[in-house]
């Protein structure tokens, strides 16, 4: 479904660096959104992972880490982002089952944020189960959770979730449920280059649509491809996006800033 672009203006602000160091440095309850999508802890030196149905293997180092190493890691982005979240804003994260149980128990228990719902993201396209060992991985998990008090209550555009969101599980026109029917980022998206955990756009669209308003604030602490960036762009928000490989830092720029379709008029 194509979909009119916001013509608000909005700054796009891409930093090169470590996550934790960068979020330090963003004023205290400046931000309205922060959608996150952290390492999951799963790249091996013959680890598994897919690019348009070939096999390859994850070899990312920023994937990398012990399980108390892990653990640290997630509780510290995540109060970081607590502390930057205006009153009333809303924190996603996205995951798999490797790490969104861990995620939700620290948003849960470690922070003043409340959890209002969880989302399954599944993929009528996935990948097939290469090993035969296990059932098929189909689905993502995203916990949203928000930021209350001082009177504040959270962003929620429902009428606007009702009337834009639409899929073979939620009809158009009625309460958007819980459990999104959403394919794999298509080729289309992938125009400027390839990053291994690149989400779809729609995806995006959804939560920025659902949470925020026009000239809000959207963080992406783990930017990677862009994404969060670039649907913001597209949707009239302002954005921050902090990126620690350099080798995607030319990808989001790209994306951000794609070249301008010419029409070509013979008299």
């Amino acid at each position: 479904m194509d979909r009119e672009e916001s013509k608000m203006k909005t700054k796009h602000k891409i930093i090169h660096g470590d996550a934790l160091e960068k979020l330090r440095e963003i004023p205290d309850e400046s931000i309205d959104l922060v959608f996150a999508d952290p390492p999951y802890g799963l790249a091996k030196k013959k680890g598994l992972g897919w690019k348009y149905s070939k096999h390859i293997t994850l070899e990312e180092e920023w994937d990398i880490f012990t399980k108390d190493e892990f653990l640290k890691f997630n509780i510290d982005w995540i109060q970081e982002c607590v502390r930057l979240l205006k009153h009333g804003g809303s924190l996603w994260v996205c995951g798999s089952f490797h790490n969104i149980y861990q995620l939700g128990f620290i948003i849960q228990h470690m922070t003043e944020l409340k959890i209002n719902n969880s989302i399954v993201w599944f993929k009528p396209n996935a990948q097939p189960n290469i090993t035969c060992r296990f059932f098929t991985e189909s689905t993502e998990h995203l916990i949203w959770a928000t930021k209350n008090g001082k009177g504040e209550k959270w962003t929620f555009n429902y009428e606007d979730t009702k009337n834009q969101i639409e899929d073979s599980i939620n009809p158009l026109g009625k309460q958007t449920r819980n459990v999104w029917s959403i394919p794999l980022t298509p080729k289309s998206e992938k125009w400027a280059g390839a990053h291994p955990t690149q989400k779809p756009e729609e995806l995006l669209r959804r939560i920025i649509l659902s949470c925020t308003n026009e000239g809000d604030t959207v963080l992406d602490p783990f930017v990677g491809s862009g994404t969060t960036s670039v649907v913001a762009k597209k949707m009239g928000r302002n954005s921050i996006g902090i990126e620690k490989e350099e080798k995607y830092i030319e990808l989001i720029r790209k994306r951000l800033n794609p070249p301008q379709k010419t029409l070509n008029c013979d008299e």
